[in-house]
C-alpha cells in the first residue's frame, strides 16, 4: 500500500493558527518553494499516511512567532516571547528543504 500525502489547504492563515493553538505542540513550519511561502503542520492521519495542514502566501511573515490571543481572537506577530497568559506563542520553524510538499508544489 502506498503512503500518499493527504493534505488540507486553508484559505486563511488564521484558520491554521487556530488549529495549531489547540494542539499539544503548537509549532508551525515555514518553507519557501517556487516564490511561495508555505506555513504548515505535519500530522499522521488515521490511515497512517502523512497529513499536512497548510496555508500559502506570496508574502513571508518575517517574524519568529505567531501570537494568538485566545480571549480576543486576534493574531499578531513578534520576534520576542512574552508572559501574556491570554495568548499562545507559536514558534515558526524555518525549514531549509523538504519533500513533504512536492506533490503540491513541484519544484522547477
Amino acid at each position: 500500500m502506498t503512503k500518499k500525502l493527504v493534505y488540507i489547504k486553508f484559505r486563511r492563515l488564521e484558520d491554521l493558527v487556530k488549529l495549531v493553538a489547540l494542539s499539544l505542540t503548537p509549532i508551525i513550519q515555514h518553507v519557501a518553494i517556487n516564490n511561495k511561502h508555505i506555513y504548515f503542520v505535519q500530522s499522521v492521519s488515521l490511515l497512517g499516511r502523512p497529513l499536512i495542514y497548510f496555508f500559502d502566501s506570496d508574502e513571508e511573515i518575517g517574524k519568529k512567532y505567531i501570537i494568538y490571543n485566545k480571549f480576543k481572537d486576534e493574531i499578531s506577530f513578534s520576534d520576542k516571547l512574552s508572559t501574556d497568559g491570554q495568548s499562545v506563542f507559536i514558534p515558526i520553524l524555518e525549514v531549509e528543504k523538504t519533500n513533504l510538499l512536492k506533490e503540491i508544489y513541484e519544484e522547477t
